[in-house]
């Protein structure tokens, strides 16, 4: 059946409030210049800031850590290639260029798995991501030095012959975000019906493959979104839209201005 959106619906890209390249780069704004007008800075004060605003994107050098157990795949999830995100050192939102691999958030917010707020420190403080171990919030050169370089990805950790690293392959080429939002891009056009329904395979394939998975497979629910990044259901308000599941299927409208 055919889904129609209003013809006024105009493409765009906005923010997702939790997908920045670099959480701990923008700690600083709240925290080491708090400083400014007392003595500088030149330690931490356990205030948490850096952690209440996200976990770290990791890097090549981590990948020991999760073959030890520290990090776990559920501990994880991936932006994808095409996602927009904050560059917080450059200030601007753009679609992200490759993919990026970051530690969770606790439930729906946004501070890190790791980060024990009542103790105001890190559960794997000895054995913390780069990201951590480079971050001072009122000295930023050295985040900004390994920020954006050797980023790790899941083929670093999931070799190619492996099951799980053909079905990611198969889910980037049904659910890519390029052909994504060539499709939204299409949407008001004179071919709109079949537009939509072609976006809504994509939801559904996106869907349904996680259930699949976790149903035919020893992978856990939580692992998901480290596999095949975050529901496409969610990541596609970045494109001005909202899904809503009605009778088993997905209802597609444009998010209220």
């Amino acid at each position: 059946m055919a889904r129609h959106l209003p013809a006024f619906l105009i493409h765009k890209r906005i923010m997702i409030p939790s997908d920045t390249e670099s959480s701990h780069e923008s700690s600083r704004n709240s925290s080491g210049n708090r400083q400014d007008s007392e003595t500088p800075r030149t330690h931490c004060i356990r205030c948490g800031t850096c952690c209440l605003k996200g976990g770290p994107t990791l890097h090549l050098e981590d990948r020991d850590l999760l073959a030890k157990g520290i990090i776990k795949r559920s501990d994880l999830y991936t932006i994808r290639e095409g996602e927009t995100v904050f560059d917080n050192i450059r200030g601007n939102a753009s679609a992200l260029a490759g993919e990026i691999i970051k530690i969770k958030g606790q439930g729906k917010g946004y501070s890190c798995i790791f980060y024990d707020e009542c103790q105001k420190g890190c559960r794997i403080y000895e054995n913390r991501p780069v990201e951590c171990r480079v971050l001072k919030c009122w000295d930023t050169k050295d985040i900004k030095a390994v920020s954006g370089k050797n980023r790790l990805a899941r083929k670093d950790l999931i070799p190619p012959d492996n099951p799980v690293a053909q079905l990611i392959a198969a889910h980037e080429q049904r659910c890519s975000y390029l052909a994504l939002e060539k499709l939204i891009e299409r949407i008001g056009g004179p071919d709109a019906n079949e537009t939509l329904d072609k976006v809504i395979e994509q939801l559904q394939f996106d869907h349904h493959l996680r259930s699949v998975v976790v149903e035919r497979s020893p992978l856990a629910n939580e692992e998901m979104d480290f596999l095949f990044g975050r529901p496409l259901a969610t990541t596609i308000k970045m494109f001005g839209l909202q899904v809503r599941q009605k009778d088993k299927g997905f209802l597609l409208t444009p998010i209220a201005q």
